[in-house]
C-alpha cells in the first residue's frame, strides 16, 4: 500500500507534473479494480499543472478531461466521445463503448461495474479522471477493455440526471431519470428508464428453394405494409454502503418488456412448384415482466488481502403469439408460455504482496431454467437447464515498465434438455500484458482460450413451422464453440497527434450457423456446428487537435481477412472501410460530424454476404450550466437503410433487401437536465437492466 505526500517547495519538471497528476487521480478512487493494489488516501492540496490529457502506466492509461471537454459533456459518454480516445469507438446515441473491432468494453465508476444506464446518468462534472485498462484481468479477464469513471467525493448530497430524446423521422422515445443521496458511507439511489418505437422496417427479394425429390421453387416478394410497435420499462433501487474495509451493493429491479403489435403484409409470386401471387399476413406480440435482486460484498482483510463475493437472482415470466396467414393456405399460430429463473454465484479471494505480484482464485456457478410450453400448429413442453461452473486461479505482476497476468481453470458446463443430458468440460485460459515505452507510448497484449454457450432456443428439439413449406428445426446436440483470441496493440502521443494500431486474431472451433436442409415437401432451418472461423483484423486510428484543442480530427481504417472452412460452407472475405469525425468546439456550441464509408462483409452466423451503405451523421450540441440540448441528424437522404443479403446454401439460395427504417434517416432532438448538490463525495452508482433472460424460439 503505497501513500504519495508532495512539498511544494520543490522545483517540479513537466516529467514530475504527469507524475504527480497521475498519482492525485489514482488517490481519488475509493473502490479499486481486481487486479490492483489498496490504495491508501491523504489530503492532497488542490495543484494546476499542465500534462497530457492522457498518460499511459504499466496497469492502465489515465485519461483526464479539460474543462473545455466536461463543458462540452452532460454525461460519460459525451465526455469520452469528446475526448477521441483514439482505440475506442464511443456511441452516446446507442449508450455503447467498445473497441474498433467490436468487442466488448466493461464499464465501472469508482470501481464498480455498472450498465450503460449508469454511465449515462452519470454527470460529466462528477468525473475527475478515466482509467481505460487494455488487458483486464481478473473477474473481467477475457473482456476486449475496461473503463472505469473516477468521481469526485462528497460529504453528504446527491445527483439528479433527467432526459429525455425524441425521433421525428424514425418514430422513437427514450427516457431517463435518475436520482441519489449520499450521507456517513451511505447511497441509496434511484433509476428509472423507458422507451418505445414504432418500426417500418422491411424486406424484399427473390428466393430459390431445391427439394429433396428435385423440384423447385421460387418466391419473389414485394413488402406492402410492415409496422413493429415495442415499449420497455425498468425501475431500480438500490442501496450502497462504502466503509474503510468494506464496500455492500445490493438493489433489486422490475423489467417490462413489450412489443404489443408486430405486423406485416408483402405480396408473393411463386413460380414452378406453386404458381400464383399470394398475399402473404405475418403478426405477434410478446411481453415479458421479471424482478431481480442483487448483491455484491467486497472486504479488504489485513496484509493485503480482499474477498469479493457477489450473487444474484432473476425470475421472469414471458408470452410470445404468432400468426401466419397466406393465401389458400391453412392458417398457422404458435402461443408460448415460459416461466424462468436465473441464479448467479461469484466467489473471489486475492493476495498481493510488495514486489507487485498478486495470487488470486474464483470460484463462479450460473444456473439457468427454462420451461416452455407450446401450443397452436405445434405444441409440446420444453424444459431446459444449464448450469455452468468455472474455477480460475491468477498470477499477476507489475513494475513501473509493465504488467502481466495469467489465468489458467477449468470450465464445465451441464445441459438437461427434458429428459436428456450433455456434458461439456474444457480447460480455459486468460492472459495478457502491458508493456510502457514511455508515458505517451505502450504496447498491450490481450489472449484468452474459452468457450461461449450457445443461445438457448437453439438448444431445442421442437420443429415449429413458418409456412405452408418452412420451418424452424431445432438442434438438441448444438454444442458451445471454443474460441482462441490475440490482440496486439500499439498505442501513443506525438505532440496533439494520438495514434492507436492493433491487431485482432480470433478462431472461432466448432462454429455455430444455420444450416438449411429440405425433404419432399419442407425446407428446413437449424443451428449446427460446423469447421471453423478464422478472423483476422488490422485497425489504425490517428486523431489530431488543433486551434487550442477547439476543432478534433479522427480516422479510422480497418482491414479484415475473414474465412470459414467447414463442411457445409467454405467462404473468406477480404473487408476494408473508414470511420471519420470532424469535432468543433465554440462557446457553448459543439459541431460533430461523422462518416462510415460503406462495405461488404461476411457475416458468420447466418452465414451470408452483406453489403451495408454509408453512414453520414451531423450532431448540434448546446450545454449551458445544467442545461443541455442536442440535435442529430443521421443519414437525411433516406429513409431507409439498405442492407443486400446474398447467400447460396445448396437447397436455399436468398438474394434478399432489408430496409432498416432504425439506421435510416433519424432526426433526433434531447433534452437533458441535471445538477448536484452538497459538499463532494463519491456518486452511487447505478445498474438498471433492459433485458428479459428468454429461450423461447420465436419463428417470424
Amino acid at each position: 500500500m503505497k501513500c504519495v505526500y508532495i512539498d511544494s517547495n520543490l522545483s517540479i519538471t513537466e516529467e514530475m507534473k504527469r507524475l504527480i497528476l497521475f498519482s492525485m487521480a489514482c488517490l481519488v478512487a475509493t473502490a479499486t479494480l481486481a487486479q490492483t493494489d489498496s490504495i491508501c488516501t491523504e489530503s492532497l492540496p488542490e495543484i494546476v499543472v499542465n500534462a497530457d490529457g492522457q498518460i499511459e502506466t504499466a496497469e492502465n492509461t489515465v485519461l483526464l478531461p479539460t474543462m473545455i471537454e466536461k463543458k462540452h459533456s452532460a454525461n460519460g459518454f459525451d465526455l469520452l466521445s469528446v475526448m477521441q480516445t483514439a482505440e475506442l469507438d464511443v456511441s452516446p446515441r446507442s449508450r455503447s463503448i467498445t473497441t474498433h473491432s467490436g468487442k466488448e468494453v466493461v464499464l465501472c465508476i469508482n470501481g464498480v461495474e455498472v450498465l450503460p444506464e449508469d454511465v449515462a446518468t452519470l454527470r460529466s462534472k462528477n468525473i475527475r479522471s478515466i482509467e481505460y485498462i487494455r488487458t483486464p484481468s481478473g473477474k473481467y479477464a477475457g473482456k476486449a477493455g475496461l473503463i472505469n469513471f473516477v468521481t469526485v467525493k462528497l460529504e453528504y448530497g446527491g445527483n439528479v440526471y433527467l432526459s429525455a430524446s425524441e425521433g421525428f423521422a424514425y418514430k422513437t422515445g427514450d427516457y431517463l431519470a435518475f436520482t441519489d443521496f449520499t450521507k456517513k458511507g451511505l447511497t441509496l439511489s434511484l433509476t428509472a428508464s423507458g422507451d418505445w418505437a414504432h418500426d417500418h422496417s422491411y424486406k424484399d427479394g427473390h428466393e430459390d428453394y431445391i427439394f429433396s425429390d428435385h423440384t423447385t421453387l421460387t418466391r419473389d416478394f414485394t413488402s406492402q405494409s410492415s409496422l413493429r410497435k415495442s415499449n420497455n420499462e425498468a425501475i431500480r433501487l438500490k442501496l450502497t454502503s462504502t466503509g474503510e474495509n468494506h464496500r455492500l451493493n445490493t438493489y433489486v429491479s422490475l423489467t417490462r418488456q413489450a412489443m404489443p403489435s408486430a405486423e406485416a403484409v408483402m405480396n408473393a409470386q411463386y413460380n414452378c412448384r406453386y404458381n400464383g401471387t399470394m398475399e402473404r399476413l405475418t403478426s405477434s406480440d410478446s411481453r415479458g415482466l421479471a424482478p431481480t435482486l442483487y448483491a455484491n460484498y467486497t472486504r479488504w482483510l489485513p496484509k493485503d488481502q480482499t474477498l469479493d463475493f457477489t450473487a444474484s437472482a432473476s425470475f421472469a415470466h414471458n408470452k410470445y403469439n404468432s400468426l401466419y396467414n397466406e393465401t389458400s393456405q391453412p392458417t398457422m399460430t404458435s402461443a408460448v408460455t415460459e416461466d424462468n429463473n436465473s441464479i448467479h454465484g461469484n466467489a473471489r479471494y486475492y493476495k498481493s504482496w510488495q514486489n507487485g505480484r498478486m495470487l488470486s482464485a474464483s470460484l463462479t456457478h450460473d444456473h439457468n431454467h427454462y420451461k416452455d410450453i407450446y401450443a397452436g400448429t405445434s405444441t409440446g413442453d420444453q424444459r431446459l437447464t444449464t448450469d455452468v461452473t468455472m474455477g480460475l486461479l491468477q498470477l499477476s505482476g507489475s513494475t513501473q515498465k509493465y504488467y502481466y497476468y495469467v489465468s489458467a481453470g477449468v470450465s464445465n458446463s451441464v445441459v438437461s434438455l427434458n429428459s436428456t443430458h450433455y456434458n461439456y468440460c474444457v480447460p480455459v485460459a486468460f492472459y495478457g500484458g502491458n508493456y510502457v515505452l514511455s508515458q505517451k507510448h505502450s504496447l498491450s497484449f490481450n489472449g484468452l482460450f474459452t468457450h461461449t454457450l450457445f443461445d438457448p432456443s437453439n438448444k431445442n428439439d421442437m420443429t415449429v413451422p413458418t409456412s405452408f413449406f418452412e420451418a424452424v428445426k431445432g438442434n438438441p446436440n448444438l454444442a458451445p464453440l471454443k474460441v482462441l483470441g490475440n490482440t496486439l496493440s500499439y498505442n501513443g502521443q506525438i505532440g496533439k497527434s494520438k495514434i492507436s494500431l492493433s491487431y485482432d486474431n480470433n478462431i472461432y472451433f466448432d462454429n455455430i450457423l444455420h444450416q438449411y436442409t429440405a425433404d419432399n415437401q419442407t425446407i428446413f432451418d437449424t443451428r449446427i456446428n460446423d469447421g471453423n472461423f478464422y478472423g483476422n483484423m488490422l485497425t489504425a486510428t490517428y486523431a489530431y487537435s488543433v486551434f487550442s484543442d477547439k476543432l478534433r480530427l479522427s480516422l479510422t481504417a480497418i482491414e479484415e481477412y475473414n474465412m470459414l472452412r467447414g463442411d457445409e460452407y467454405d467462404m473468406e472475405r477480404n473487408i476494408f472501410r473508414i470511420k471519420a469525425s470532424v469535432t468543433y468546439l465554440t462557446g457553448d456550441w459543439m459541431l460533430k460530424m461523422n462518416y462510415r464509408s460503406p462495405y461488404t462483409s461476411l457475416d458468420i452466423r447466418e452465414p451470408y454476404l452483406i453489403r451495408r451503405r454509408p453512414v453520414y451523421e451531423l450532431q448540434v450540441s448546446w450545454n449551458h450550466k445544467d442545461w443541455a440540448v442536442e440535435a442529430l441528424v443521421r443519414n437525411p437522404f433516406n429513409r431507409y437503410d439498405k442492407q443486400h443479403i446474398t447467400m447460396d446454401y445448396g437447397c436455399y439460395r436468398r438474394d434478399t433487401w432489408n430496409y432498416s427504417e432504425a439506421d435510416g434517416c433519424n432526426l433526433n432532438l434531447k433534452l437533458t437536465y441535471s445538477f448536484g448538490y452538497g459538499k463532494k463525495q463519491e456518486r452511487g452508482n447505478t445498474e438498471i437492466d433492459k433485458r428479459i433472460n428468454s429461450a423461447i424460439m420465436r419463428t417470424y
